[in-house]
């Protein structure tokens, strides 16, 4: 049997492939194991001071819609919602959004009209639609103890919210964060940082920052 003994010239050709290979094969390793940590990493930080919420319900309309998908920011424990906001917080099992209409030590009164007094001064909510002619628990006054903030959904006349008994005031040990941006559909994609309106409703109507 004859042996084939290959020229020189081809042994360094073999080996420039195979260190071409193998240098192709670290990198490739390389990439896949920086892509999956950086991955991780972004979600874990994305997860520590943001999430994400599906609307649920027509009782925050017409500033947030049944499937719409929402960016929230996770707020701090020591962190104080302010009238106007939007909370995310978790009821029954669920999350939900609603505003913000009182905090600690606020005294809050719906009349029959559908006025919302908070410390005796009815405030502007340019943003509410439907009647809030239900005024439920708070057409007495509810006076609001440290860690309870006092909810509204922007349509009043389909929302379940804090002037029901069975929902009540909302403890803010359950709130996650705040509602910041509207991400899907695309068409409906904004901002919903707090209007003028809302921030006349913390200065004004609602408890001092």
């Amino acid at each position: 049997m004859e042996i084939y003994h290959p020229e020189e010239k081809e042994v360094l050709r073999e080996m420039r492939r195979v260190r071409r290979s193998d240098r192709i094969r670290r990198l490739a390793w390389g990439l896949l194991i920086f892509t999956v940590l950086a991955v991780a990493a972004g979600w874990f930080t994305f997860n520590r001071y943001f999430t994400l919420a599906e609307v649920r319900g027509p009782g925050m309309e017409e500033t947030l819609y049944s499937g719409d998908l929402v960016l929230c920011r996770r707020t701090a424990a020591e962190e104080a919602l302010r009238p106007g906001d939007l909370a995310l917080y978790s009821h029954g099992g669920a999350w939900q959004i609603k505003r913000v209409i009182a905090a600690a030590g606020d005294r809050v009164v719906v009349s029959g009209d559908g006025e919302v007094r908070v410390n005796g001064t009815v405030i502007e909510e340019s943003y509410a639609a439907g009647n809030a002619l239900d005024t439920g628990i708070p057409a007495r006054r509810i006076n609001l103890d440290a860690g309870e903030i006092f909810v509204l959904g922007d349509e009043r006349s389909l929302s379940v919210d804090s002037r029901s008994a069975e929902f009540g005031v909302v403890r803010e040990e359950d709130v996650i964060g705040t509602a910041e941006y509207v991400l899907w559909p695309l068409y409906r994609t904004r901002s919903l940082k707090q209007s003028e309106t809302a921030e006349q409703m913390a200065t004004e109507g609602g408890s001092t920052p």
